[in-house]
Order: C-alpha cells, then structure tokens, then sequence
C-alpha cells in the first residue's frame, strides 16, 4: 500500500491557522474585557442622569446650583459612599476620588489609572426651567388648565397650576485615554471614548409641598373660596347668628382644610377622625 506524498503547499497550514486564530481571541477576549469595564460605568451613568433629572423636579437652579448638583452627583454615584447622603457631599475639579469600583481601573497598573480619571470627568447637565409636555395634545390640555387655573386664582387667591413639568438631564462621562490599553489589535480604538446618557421625568401639576400649597392649588377650582377674601367681614354676622343656631360657629366660606376629615365621611366608629395636631395649631387656609 502507497501512502500519498503531502503536498509542499500544505506544509505549516495548521501553524498559520493558529497563528490567524490566537490574534482573533486575543482581540475577543481584551474587547470583552473592557466592554464589561464600559458597561459598569455606562450603568451608574443612567443612574447619575436619573438622579439629576429627579432632583432638577424638586429644586430649582436657584435653590440648588447646576455646579452643587454636578458635585454631589459624582460624589454619590460615582464613588463608593458607604455611609447616608449628607448635604456636604461633594466632588469636584481634580479632587481625589477616594474609593471606588476596582472595575473601573486599568489592572496593568490599578492603583494610579483610573478609568474616570477625576471628578472633573463627569459632567452633570440640566435645564435651568422645567420644559414643556411632549405631544401636542399633552401640551394644549396643559395650557388650558394653566390658564383657567390662573384666572380663577386671581378671583380665589388661589395658585396657578404650573404649564411645565418635563425635566430633563444628561450625564457626560470621559474615559480616561491613559488607562485605556494602549497594545491591542487596530481594529479596537478604545479612545477617546465618552459615555453619554440622558433621562426625563414628567411631574404632575397638582403635586404640592405640604398642606398650604396644597389649599392654594385647591382654591383656583373652589369658586366658594372667593369667600375666603370677606371672612373678615362675616366674623362679627357669624358670631351673632351662633346664638339662633350653633352651627354657625364653624361656618367659614372658602375655607380649606386639607389635613382634616369631616364627620360624615369617617364617623361611626370605623375611623378616626383626625382634626389636626394635638397642640391645636390651625391646619386650614
């Protein structure tokens, strides 16, 4: 039996395959490696834009400073704060990140290339008013009630409700090129590299901070409110008609009283009735 020569052209085939084959893991494997890297950040980049645009929906510029915001966004996400938030949280410019996630550093060398390199990396965006309702429908209705609810107001003493209620926010955070690898296949061009997320949070107008803005809101669709105005004047009438009927005594037009539940809506033994709080401060308005 005559075994068939190999063919000169064969020689080393195998070799060159593998060859071929160990550049394409070598590839893979550094590309999932910091992929998985780039998704971990990506991730408290969503999270830093949510809680901006969620700030953003209960503190104003004026109140609370883009430049605070952009602070104490870095510092509470973007760092590892193992204890509660506290007002002076705060990172900013070339400070020192303190601890933070192992998997945003380089391993060649983690104790000085930081992916994020400085807080002045993350960059915190937000809209100085509240932007208007998406959809042309949303936005018509909006302006409506806005306006109704302003007109009456100025009748009732009551509080316009707002027209406005989207608030938005982006986060822009920039790779640190040094801690990138810098041998790795043409084919992976890691920098410059900046992850960019944005949120949105639509508010309800009706939303209030407490119960005196909570009346205030209320008063613009009470037309009885307008009573409110005169009570001055209905005190001494009231007082004299508590002697024919007693009732009268708690007769006062226009009056708000958000934290109170009446009788008849409560009694018979099934709820309490709460009426205030015990040192008898006045919760109406």
């Amino acid at each position: 039996m005559t075994i068939p020569a190999i063919k000169p052209t064969q020689r080393g085939q195998a070799m060159v395959e593998v060859v071929v084959m160990t550049g394409v893991i070598i590839a893979l494997f550094l590309g999932v490696w910091y992929l998985g890297k780039f998704h971990d950040i990506q991730a408290s980049t969503i999270q830093a834009a949510r809680y901006a645009a969620w700030e953003r929906t209960v503190h104003t510029p004026a109140t609370l400073s883009n430049t605070t915001l952009e602070n104490q966004t870095r510092a509470r996400i973007f760092t590892w704060n193992q204890n509660a938030f506290f007002a002076a949280d705060s990172k900013s410019g070339t400070q020192a990140w303190g601890q933070q996630s192992r998997m945003w550093r380089n391993h060649s060398d983690s104790a000085s290339k930081l992916l994020i390199k400085d807080p002045a990396a993350v960059t915190v965006t937000t809209p100085a008013t509240a932007g208007k309702l998406p959809g042309n429908a949303a936005g018509a209705i909006t302006n409506i009630v806005s306006k109704v609810s302003g007109v009456l107001g100025a009748i009732t003493g009551g509080q316009a409700l707002e027209a406005d209620g989207l608030y938005t926010s982006e986060v822009s955070v920039a790779l640190n090129a040094a801690a990138l690898p810098t041998t790795k296949p043409a084919d992976f061009n890691f920098a410059p590299l900046v992850l960019k997320e944005k949120s949105a949070l639509v508010t309800d107008s009706w939303d209030a901070d407490g119960a005196p803005q909570t009346a205030l809101r209320t008063r613009s669709f009470a037309p009885a409110s307008a009573f409110q105005r005169v009570n001055t004047i209905l005190a001494p009438i009231t007082w004299a008609l508590s002697w024919i009927e007693p009732a009268f005594k708690d007769f006062k037009p226009g009056q708000i009283c958000p934290d109170i539940v009446p009788n008849d809506r409560v009694g018979n033994g099934i709820l309490p009735v709460y009426r205030g709080p015990a040192s008898g401060v006045s919760r109406c308005y």
